[in-house]
């Protein structure tokens, strides 16, 4: 017997009960989506952390060592004086902790007597390594290419680098030498020089390649570093900037620039993490500063032994 239901037409969707669906899909596509990108977000801010607290614990493995933090670089100058020229080698102090951080390969390429730019130096220079990367920042992983006050190319294969030591409030380019911070041209600072507490002076923070190059290599005599052409200030500086940075305020500059200050220059701290940067201390925590935070706080932070007292719920 021919069953009644043969017959039966099938019954697919109407044009507006497909129409329906689609809308459901996209309004529950645009609820997940926020959460998913936070999501996201979060583990990259956590990665981002987590880069620092591998270098506070090299910082301190070098410490235990040598009995001071790396130089913020080596050169050849000694004189204090802001408009003394740079000799090299160059070396920073990210490329000084290459052995704490058990990067054994990187660290043996390396000879911290030669120049950065000489041949021999190519395999150190040019070596791409994630622990100095953050995975928030969009400004691109390519080599850093330095060029001179005249436009003359110095280097094309330098390797990006996304974390800036804190050289204190004092502008890197005007002050290389003489710094309140822990780290600037052939320093040598300990925990016995932080006064202030290691707990609330800055050691490291971020700086996205969105505003400015930055580097872990070191500092390129001569070199210029610019401010991305697609961001609000155009403004170089030489190029120890590419390794520091400074909060403010300095005698050519009164004012402090807070994480993700919308006017930052090439010697600042700056992110693409939603609310402002991560840092790391001098005593190997690492903590997220708002860009709300306090400015005169955030310079506070920045000085091992200018007398300031902060507490860890003013940051």
């Amino acid at each position: 017997m021919r069953s009644a239901l043969a017959g039966r037409p099938s019954r697919a969707f109407t044009l507006i009960e497909l129409l329906v669906v689609i809308a459901i899909i996209a309004v529950l596509i645009g609820l997940l989506l926020p959460a998913v990108q936070a999501a996201r977000e979060a583990a990259r801010r956590m990665q981002c952390s987590n880069n620092l607290k591998q270098m506070g614990l090299a910082m301190h493995s070098y410490h235990a060592t040598y009995e001071a933090f790396p130089p913020g670089y080596i050169t050849g100058t000694q004189t204090p004086q802001p408009n003394s020229p740079e000799t090299g080698p160059g070396w920073g102090w990210a490329a000084m902790l290459l052995n704490n951080l058990e990067l054994t390969a990187a660290y043996s390429a390396a000879n911290f007597s030669l120049p950065i730019t000489v041949p021999a130096s190519l395999t150190i220079r040019t070596i791409s390594l994630s622990v100095f990367l953050c995975p928030s920042s969009t400004g691109g992983s390519g080599p850093v290419i330095l060029k001179d006050a005249s436009g003359t190319t110095l280097v094309t294969d330098l390797s990006p680098g996304q974390y800036v030591a804190s050289a204190g409030q004092l502008e890197v380019e005007e002050f290389p030498a003489q710094n309140n911070g822990l780290f600037y041209r052939n320093s040598r600072i300990g925990v016995r020089d932080i006064t202030d507490g290691t707990s609330t002076t800055m050691m490291a923070g971020e700086r996205s390649r969105n505003v400015a190059d930055a580097t872990w290599v070191g500092v390129i005599p001569s070199s210029q570093v610019c401010t991305n052409p697609k961001w609000s200030i155009q403004k170089c500086e030489t190029a120890n900037v590419m390794i520091l940075g400074h909060t403010g305020p300095s005698p050519d500059q009164r004012w402090v620039d807070v994480p993700n200050y919308k006017g930052a220059g090439a010697d600042d701290f700056w992110s693409l993490h939603p609310g402002g940067c991560n840092f790391l201390f001098a005593d190997g925590s690492v903590r997220f500063i708002k860009e709300s935070v306090n400015p005169r706080i955030f310079s506070f932070l920045s000085t091992r032994a200018g007398g300031e007292v902060v507490s860890a719920d003013q940051f």
